[in-house]
């Protein structure tokens, strides 16, 4: 009886194994995985609070609140190859003075979307005294991921060439200035 019972228990295993669950992910449907990026750039200043804000609805896509948003400064351009690192990103000036160029979203819980986004910059320095490199005309890259994409793919999220070079990422053509206050 006990070899029975421990058959019959094994194969009940194996049949829940096999079973599938009736969740629908991209994967499920036969949806390929489309992220979306966006590129803009502005000025840090006082009047903005050092603060850049991204709309997605103005730029046409509302992401979903489960999607994953990756932001990138450009850092370097050189012999026509840009140099992109991810945010947070910390700066050491020579002076010993720091600050982090770094990022956040919003969203809008009712609508399960995010509305916007925001690059500042942040730390204990007088940003009014920085550099103007590091102030005017910064280039920010924005990836909006679908969060089944990244569990779902072998990409390095603080890499945007991993992300940008599996394929699945869709580079949107905006060119969006953030407007001078």
């Amino acid at each position: 009886m006990k070899k029975q019972f421990t058959f019959l228990f094994s194969l009940f295993i194996l049949f829940l194994a096999s079973c599938e669950d009736d969740v629908d992910s991209p994967n499920d449907t036969g949806e390929d995985f489309i992220g979306t990026t966006f590129e803009f750039y502005g000025d840090f200043n006082q009047d903005n609070n050092f603060q850049l804000i991204f709309d997605f609805q103005s730029a046409g896509f509302l992401p979903y609140e489960s999607d994953v948003i990756l932001a990138y400064i450009l850092w370097e351009s050189n012999e026509g190859n840009d140099y992109w690192r991810s945010l947070p990103q910390p700066v050491y000036l020579e002076d010993g003075r720091s600050f982090t160029y770094n990022f956040d979203f919003g969203s809008n819980i009712n609508e399960g979307r995010i509305l916007d986004m925001s690059v500042f910059i942040d730390g204990f320095a007088d940003f009014n005294s920085l550099p103007p490199a590091f102030t005017e005309n910064q280039t920010f890259r924005i990836v909006v991921v679908p969060s089944d994409f990244l569990n779902a793919a072998d990409i390095n999220p603080s890499d945007i060439e991993s992300i940008l070079n599996s394929g699945k990422i869709k580079m949107n053509e905006l060119d969006i200035q953030i407007p001078k206050l």
